[in-house]
């Protein structure tokens, strides 16, 4: 007797999603995408086709035992290629395997054999065995939130779904998206701030000494256009006798990504020379410099 096959529903993260002329125009950066994760491609606003590796297609095309609950080589294989944290485990809710970033998270507690309802803190651990029970005796999905076991400090999104002799957990870290949410937050309402105060203005510059992105602060402060200062290098809206201090201290945050304060003076477009105090930052990509921020504040006494 053939076993039916259960279809394990998942919504792709945003990130992997593409229309197909998009995916055209920017093959290679789908590609590279592509080697990391499966990217879904769009056909009339819905997921029809993926873009995916041959490691991992070689996985999903080798031969498997049927019923297998996911501790061979292929299914291995399979979880690696994915970002997301996920679980498998069978109908003895014990863990049959786990992708290399549940590993990374949840460290022992994933090893094959090991209880699925370990990924619970003690006290939330029967809470989450039955809800495993509950999926993997009536193939319906569900969704719970606990803290994580790990980090006391951050919460994690578990969809229980059924699997093929057994169920599958999908984990979430939900604290990062509320992290990039307080973020973003704070950067707005700084940048409110900076707006509503005469005589300071913030700048992002880019490596190459040109501005990024310049707001209306900064447009106020010099006189010109934001279409204008973007298409300028930062030192050219001090004076002379100051570019070549300004200049050399950008230089020396992103040689040594430490921060520097300089003394300058700002040209205003139709207007009077406005004497500035400087601070630059080091804008960081993990350990790589990637920009330098500004903090210009004029010292006129009006």
């Amino acid at each position: 007797m053939t076993a039916s096959a259960q279809v394990i529903p998942f919504d792709p993260p945003r990130d992997h999603i593409v229309t197909a002329s998009d995916l055209v125009r920017h093959f290679g950066v789908w590609q590279e995408r592509a080697i990391r994760s499966p990217v879904y491609i769009l056909h009339r606003g819905r997921p029809r086709l993926i873009l995916t590796s041959i490691d991992v297609m070689d996985a999903l095309c080798a031969p498997h035992a049927a019923g297998a609950g996911g501790n061979d080589p292929a299914s291995a294989a399979l979880l690696d290629s994915v970002d997301d944290m996920v679980i498998l485990a069978d109908q003895d809710l014990r863990v049959t395997a786990a992708s290399r970033s549940a590993r990374c998270y949840f460290g022992t507690a994933v090893d094959p054999g090991h209880s699925i309802d370990a990924l619970g803190p003690d006290a939330a651990r029967q809470f989450l065995a039955e809800a495993i029970h509950r999926v993997a005796a009536s193939g319906l999905t569900e969704s719970l939130d606990l803290p994580s076991i790990r980090y006391g400090n951050r919460s994690l999104t578990i969809s229980i779904q059924p699997h093929p002799g057994g169920v599958a957990l999908f984990v979430h870290d939900v604290t990062i998206a509320s992290d990039l949410r307080d973020a973003e937050a704070e950067r707005h309402a700084t940048s409110e701030t900076i707006a509503a105060i005469p005589g300071i203005a913030s700048a992002r510059i880019n490596l190459r000494g040109y501005l990024d992105h310049p707001e209306a602060p900064l447009a106020r402060l010099s006189g010109l256009s934001i279409d204008a200062l973007s298409s300028v290098r930062f030192v050219t809206l001090l004076d002379i006798a100051s570019r070549v201090g300004v200049a050399e201290a950008i230089e020396a945050v992103i040689a040594g990504g430490h921060p520097k304060a300089v003394s300058a003076t700002m040209l205003v477009n139709r207007g009077e020379a406005v004497p500035v105090q400087i601070g630059l930052a080091a804008l960081r990509r993990g350990a790589a410099i990637e920009a330098v921020s500004a903090m210009i504040v004029s010292r006129h006494s009006g």
